[in-house]
């Protein structure tokens, strides 16, 4: 078979002009079916008149299947290729996986189910595997798919949950499908690997424990290693690595550490998302990660103030005297690494004196970055369920808007215009702080891309009109 994938181009454009990451879910996917041929478009790395191009790939390409991937913000423009394809190509099958068609399938089968046929829920590789089986007559019937929801003669049909996967199972991602190259951290050519997959804490804003739930397994580490050793030999200069939390198992990652290190991998610069505690409970682990070359540690430190800790559910901060931030701060930065944070306004309690002090907080932190958002009620979370029961979310149906910075709530005390038009202000001293700028050591060790980073900072301009960075690919 003939399989053409997509991943979208939408995203949340406060940090395009430095850096863009390249999707890995598909390249997995395509590993699952080695004998077939897979063509994958990474629509990030080619955001403007994405149609015509998906268009051309389908008229030159003649594929059986093309699939999408795409979070609910993502999803409109999702619904946009594949209704096109449908008309220019009526015999493809179309499939739709990701984060929106694992939490709302129900609702794309009812409203979209004339353009979908196979909607792929959680973890894809071996529900995509089956399918492609049955499609190409190895075996197999689709009643029997785990995880999928398929469009049958009465209607679509969902097929139970399938286990999560035994990740030592899964063969090494298949990037060589990839048609588009050019995705950049800075100066650097980046691409991105996992560690791990889950993370078992409770905050209930988050996304990810729909399509995990609460667990967190890991893989092999030699694996991981040759996964590293064959980015070095595609020329591969970074990586991300998008573990969901790879501090979960600290002394695993000074494993890893030493791994990299003794393998000779030192040379790659790595970035991580990781936790507060997971950095500051350990100050070993630090010194490993800068030997071992990572570069960036991301943190979510979301909110500092009480009431927010317990509604947001901030598992590492609960019940906590100290506030370990500092510490994990210093830490990374001590040995080299730089420290971003992230944080969360527009939480239920919050008022005007309240985001002004998380904006001073993430000032006074001395952070190399600092990057806030405003609670987004992401389809299916505990938290969507608590705000929309409160009367708190403003947009319950624009799922596009849900990019993160865009306001889609209102607080107790603030409309959602409030909260935007306090985000830009606060935003506009946070960023042209000129004592930040020289601080931080993104200014410094990247000269060529402060003019780009001036740009991205002026881009909080679209804030007006409650607009922040949204997404600027074209159909």
């Amino acid at each position: 078979m003939r399989i053409l994938l997509l991943a979208m181009p939408d995203t949340a454009a406060s940090l395009d002009r430095v850096m863009k990451f390249p999707n890995l879910g598909l390249c997995s996917l395509a590993a699952q079916v080695p004998g077939h041929e897979v063509r994958i478009l990474d629509l990030v790395l080619r955001p403007k008149g994405v149609l015509s191009q998906v268009l051309s790939e389908v008229r030159t390409f003649h594929p059986d299947l093309v699939g999408y991937s795409a979070m609910s913000f993502q999803y409109d423009t999702a619904r946009a290729l594949a209704k096109a394809v449908r008309a220019a190509a009526p015999h493809v099958l179309q499939m739709l996986g990701g984060y929106h068609a694992t939490v709302l399938a129900d609702q794309v089968a009812a409203r979209d189910g004339h353009l979908f046929d196979f909607i792929v829920r959680n973890e894809g590789e071996a529900t995509f595997r089956q399918v492609i089986d049955v499609l190409a007559g190895a075996g197999g019937d689709l009643k029997g798919v785990q995880g999928l929801s398929w469009r049958a003669r009465d209607g679509f049909r969902h097929n139970p949950d399938g286990a999560l996967l035994e990740l030592d199972s899964l063969p090494l991602p298949r990037r060589e499908t990839r048609v588009y190259d050019g995705a950049f951290y800075f100066d650097r050519t980046f691409d991105v690997a996992e560690t791990t997959r889950g993370c078992p804490l409770p905050c209930t804003f988050c996304s990810i424990r729909r399509m995990y739930g609460r667990t967190f397994r890991k893989f092999p580490i030699p694996r991981i290693l040759a996964d590293l050793h064959g980015l070095a030999r595609r020329g591969v200069r970074g990586v991300f690595f998008v573990d969901d939390n790879i501090t979960i198992d600290v002394p695993r990652l000074k494993e890893l550490c030493d791994e990299i290190h003794a393998g000779g991998l030192s040379h790659l610069r790595y970035i991580v998302q990781a936790s507060v505690h997971g950095i500051a409970k350990d100050p070993t682990l630090a010194p490993k990660m800068a030997r071992a070359g990572f570069d960036t540690v991301f943190m979510g430190i979301e909110n500092a103030e009480e009431t927010n800790v317990a509604a947001l559910d901030i598992a590492a901060k609960r019940g906590k005297n100290e506030d370990e931030t500092p510490r994990a701060v210093r830490l990374l930065q001590e040995n080299g690494i730089k420290a971003v944070g992230g944080f969360i306004v527009g939480n239920p309690d919050d008022d005007r004196a309240a985001i002004r002090r998380t904006f001073r907080y993430a000032r006074r932190l001395g952070l190399d970055f600092p990057i806030v958002q405003c609670l987004t009620p992401y389809p299916r979370t505990e938290m969507r369920d608590e705000l929309v029961a409160e009367g708190l979310v403003t947009n319950p149906d624009r799922l596009d808007r849900y990019n993160g910075y865009m306001v889609n709530v209102r607080t107790r005390h603030l409309s959602s215009e409030a909260i935007a038009r306090a985000m830009l202000w606060e935003g506009l001293k946070l960023y042209f702080d000129p004592r930040a700028a020289r601080r931080s050591r993104f200014f410094h060790d990247f000269p060529a891309f402060r003019g780009a980073m001036l740009r991205n900072s002026l881009a909080l301009f679209s804030g007006i009109g409650n607009r922040l960075f949204q997404s600027t690919h074209t159909l």
